[in-house]
């Protein structure tokens, strides 16, 4: 009688074990399909993509680089301020940032691009350590 009761109550501990881990997988699952641990998807969007691709470690580093973006340039890529020369997306500096652009294999003509723009973005905030070089941030 013990050793039969030893073995149901051995099982139920399998089977309450089994659901544990169900339960666990399911939420992964559905932690991955809704890109909770994922990178921001492609939108189809240029400039959120440029974002994206560039600032897209996590989800709150791409909201802060979008809403600094939006404060710089209203997300247009070809936004250009003449009091300083200020261009594309992040309102980069010619004066500061043509050299860094340079040295990454762009040409300041391409800075109008969300991409190279973005890319070159990213290389700023890395050397700065931070948002300190935008005024929006």
């Amino acid at each position: 009688m013990v050793a039969l009761l030893w073995q149901s109550t051995k099982e139920i501990m399998i089977v309450k074990s089994l659901r544990i881990l169900i339960v666990a997988a399911a939420i992964g699952a559905l932690a991955l399909s809704t890109g909770a641990c994922a990178a921001p998807r492609q939108s189809g969007d240029a400039v959120q993509n440029a974002i994206a691709q560039n600032f897209g470690d996590y989800p709150a580093m791409n909201q802060k680089a979008v809403a600094v973006a939006r404060c710089e340039s209203g997300l247009d890529p070809n936004a250009y301020n003449p009091n300083g020369g200020y261009y594309g997306l992040f309102q980069l500096s010619r004066y500061w940032h043509e050299g860094l652009a340079n040295s990454m294999g762009y040409q300041w003509s391409q800075i109008n691009d969300p991409y190279v723009n973005a890319r070159v973005a990213r290389q700023v905030y890395n050397q700065a350590g931070g948002w300190g070089p935008w005024s929006c941030a």
